[in-house]
């Protein structure tokens, strides 16, 4: 059966891995799919799991959500793609459903959470039941979408610090971080739904630590949301920071070209007049005219910069 990663049963302390896969799936068990696996779905059918929920378990794109069922529950969650090559923003689709006793994850790319957890289970120090693993997973998603958003974080401060000496590259830089943040963005914020939901309905079926822990890692996702909100509103007034010394840079230059074209228009004026090739121009006939016009062409350019000067035009 490739669809079967990996399952571990959580009947017995500590859980140890399910060895006979041949069977329906056992209660208190966890059994990690590959979703898009040839066979996967006749399993299911076989394990008595109603043909809708196969569907919403195997569809190609979902958005995070809780969904209570009559013998369980579905839970779709997203985490960031830590995969080589790949953008952490990307976040991979995670489905857990609950089904008479039995945990069931599916996935299409590997999850660095799911990798922590089975490799915890195999040092014997994973969790302890399925409402402990659902808690540690939840934690898991957590902490890597953290990384993500501490890396961005680091990244703005760095900027904010370092002035605006290569706008172009800040620019790109801004984009950038901009759109990593809304992708993370669009699926945080329904995910932090779907685990209030989550969380409420598991009051029911969790001991009262075990919810607490839960309740920490909801209010976890709901400190990562805000966080990424005030970096999106950093990144904004960065964005306009940036336009601004923009705009100052152009007006400085804008300026400074109008000072010396200021400078320059009395003299281009004067070597136009003294140009002009025609009878009755004076000096034409003295040797010295050339070296005497350029002397007072200089004496007129310093008086026009002292004058400006003396003006406070800078």
């Amino acid at each position: 059966m490739a669809f079967i990663i990996d399952a571990w049963d959580f009947n017995q302390q500590p859980a140890s891995r399910v060895t006979d896969l041949t069977g329906k799936p056992v209660v208190g068990c966890w059994y990690h799919l590959e979703r898009d696996t040839d066979g996967l779905e006749d399993w299911l059918k076989q394990a008595d799991i109603p043909e809708p929920l196969i569907d919403a378990m195997t569809e190609e794109d979902t958005r995070p959500r809780f969904q209570r069922l009559k013998e369980g529950f579905v839970l779709l969650l997203r985490g960031v793609n830590l995969n080589q090559g790949a953008a952490p923003e990307d976040m991979l689709s995670l489905r857990i459903l609950s089904y008479k006793g039995v945990i069931y994850t599916f996935r299409k790319r590997p999850f660095k959470a799911i990798t922590h957890i089975r490799e915890s289970l195999e040092k014997q120090d994973g969790p302890d039941d399925l409402n402990d693993f659902l808690v540690h997973l939840v934690e898991q998603l957590n902490l890597r979408i953290e990384d993500v958003i501490d890396a961005v974080e680091v990244k703005i401060e760095d900027m904010e610090a370092g002035g605006y000496d290569n706008t172009a590259v800040q620019q790109q830089e801004i984009s950038k971080l901009h759109r990593r943040l809304l992708r993370l963005n669009r699926f945080v914020r329904p995910q932090l739904a779907a685990l209030d939901k989550f969380t409420t309905e598991s009051e029911r079926s969790m001991d009262n630590e075990m919810h607490q822990w839960l309740l920490n890692e909801r209010d976890t996702t709901q400190r990562l949301l805000e966080q990424i909100d005030l970096m999106l509103e950093q990144l904004w007034m960065q964005r306009e920071l940036l336009q601004q010394a923009v705009a100052e840079k152009m007006n400085r230059n804008t300026y400074w070209l109008s000072v010396i074209a200021g400078v320059f228009l009395p003299l281009s004026f004067l070597t136009g007049v003294f140009g002009i090739n025609i009878g009755g121009m004076p000096g034409v006939e003295n040797e010295d005219a050339f070296e005497i016009f350029t002397y007072a062409l200089i004496i007129i350019a310093v008086v026009e910069f002292l004058l400006l000067r003396r003006l406070r035009f800078w």
